[in-house]
């Protein structure tokens, strides 16, 4: 039996339902319905995914608190590595725990790059609710491994980043499934929106990965 629990297989399975009825299809690319490791037959063939550029986005160096209640800086998880951000919340019923799931299979998918090249980093949108407690109790559900943080913090300062990355949302039950893979750096970023496999965001950012500082690393430069 796979590590998620029976209720998060089927949240996978009803968010996928749910983000058909927001999702332009029109943005599918070949491939977007096989799903990834881990991910139920169907999901992304039941949710578009559309990937494009997202100028715009910006990483504050505004302090933070991860789940272990440590202080942390976004500009700093972003130093010389590919970001990748979902925006989440505990509480949530509905795609909240599927883009959770997708983020515990992509870390597979990422292998050694992860933490060394790449961060993964959730952020809550409910910051008064997501106690750093509440968040390592959940991350540790989807078996969060080092190089995958979950970020809450002052609601004012949480939402000038959710801002800033273009992830806020007023209502937060209304939020929609995106995922940003950028480098801070070069200004960088894709905008994913739709519940994409682990697959297809591990392609992403091995993207960015073979234009940056560890494709470089790797051929001598």
């Amino acid at each position: 039996m796979s590590a998620l629990s029976l209720p998060v297989w089927k949240a996978l399975l009803l968010a996928g339902a749910l983000a058909a009825t927001s999702c332009d299809r029109g943005g599918e690319r070949p491939g977007d319905a096989s799903p990834g490791p881990g991910v139920p037959p169907g999901l992304d063939g039941a949710a578009a995914v559309r990937v494009a550029p997202s100028p715009g986005v910006a990483v504050l160096d505004e302090e933070l608190v991860d789940q272990a209640g440590q202080p942390v800086r976004l500009r700093e998880l972003a130093k010389d590595r590919v970001l990748v951000v979902n925006f989440i919340f505990t509480t949530c019923t509905t795609i909240c725990s599927p883009m959770t799931a997708i983020f515990g299979r992509l870390q597979a998918e990422l292998g050694d790059a992860l933490e060394r090249d790449v961060r993964l980093v959730s952020i809550s949108l409910d910051p008064a609710m997501d106690t750093p407690e509440r968040l390592n109790h959940y991350a540790e559900k989807f078996g969060r491994r080092p190089g995958w943080s979950f970020l809450t913090g002052g609601r004012e300062r949480v939402n000038r980043v959710l801002e800033a990355l273009g992830g806020r949302a007023p209502i937060k039950e209304r939020h929609t499934p995106i995922t940003l893979i950028g480098r801070e750096a070069e200004g960088r970023w894709v905008r994913v929106e739709g519940i994409a496999s682990p697959g297809r965001l591990a392609e992403e950012v091995r993207a960015f990965l073979a234009r940056g500082p560890a494709a470089r690393r790797a051929g001598g430069g």
